[in-house]
């Protein structure tokens, strides 16, 4: 074979590996569907006094995902999630849920970078199910949690259980000063008697009382009326609050005697 002939069958195989390779990637930059099971559903931005249940397992959604055949063929479920934002919920006591429809902006996945992720689009009308319920359940953390699974079972929606950390505590109202006139301190009656506050589990834990304002009864005689005693800053002194926001003091009856 000539030099020529043998060049010629050089570039005409240099060319061909190159239409291949052309070939390879454009298949590689091809718009292609996947679907994608078993991607797990988290809560974030979880409040402080709220918490999932022990042991929980999260569940998951099916959904498709479109872009480059290169960059979906990276992604695996467990590298992937839905991540549900509680910062904009607020909970109700009446068992009422809040609804949340799961959505592309919810997506994340590790597997790929910025750049491949903005090629990657999410078929919203796939993702199975779509929407999550959120109940809350009140928790004395005094107790065991009760159960969740009465909670509405459906292929269609997830419920997702959120216990709010609570207990009740006494209040207490002190006093100062010695009675005259030979009456005697029967009782004190604080009006309501505990309050109920919420926070995070620590500091839950550790409160044990409230104490108000000293009371001085040394001017009080059979006519007193019974006096309204404001309560401390929970927030500020125990990191806790009441869960009904309207109680913020007590009333003080003093039960006197001859």
């Amino acid at each position: 074979m000539s030099r020529r002939g043998s060049s010629s069958s050089g570039i005409l195989f240099l060319s061909f590996l190159m239409a291949v390779g052309i070939v390879w990637i454009k298949g590689q930059e091809r718009i292609d569907r996947r679907v994608l099971n078993g991607i797990p559903i988290s809560m974030e931005d979880i409040p402080e006094n709220l918490v999932l249940p022990d042991a929980w397992i999260p569940p998951a959604a099916r959904v498709t995902l479109q872009g480059p055949r290169i960059a979906i063929d990276m992604i695996r479920s467990p590298q992937c999630g839905f991540f549900v934002s509680l910062k904009e919920y607020d909970f109700s006591d009446d068992g009422t849920p809040r609804n949340v429809v799961l959505s592309e902006s919810m997506f994340r996945t590790s597997m790929v970078d910025e750049a491949d992720r903005s090629l990657i689009t999410i078929d919203e009308n796939s993702i199975h199910p779509r929407q999550v319920s959120l109940y809350m359940i009140p928790w004395n953390v005094s107790k065991d949690q009760s159960p969740y699974h009465n909670l509405p079972l459906s292929d269609d929606v997830i419920s997702l259980p959120l216990y709010r950390v609570q207990k009740s505590i006494p209040i207490n109202a002190p006093i100062m000063g010695g009675l005259s006139n030979g009456l005697k301190l029967k009782e004190v009656i604080v009006d309501p008697p505990e309050i109920l506050v919420t926070g995070s589990r620590e500091a839950v834990d550790r409160i044990q009382s409230v104490s108000t304002a000293i009371l001085d009864i040394s001017l009080s005689t059979l006519k007193t009326p019974p006096q309204y005693m404001a309560l401390p800053d929970l927030k500020v002194e125990y990191n806790v609050w009441p869960v009904k926001e309207s109680i913020r003091g007590v009333t003080v009856t003093l039960k006197l005697t001859k």
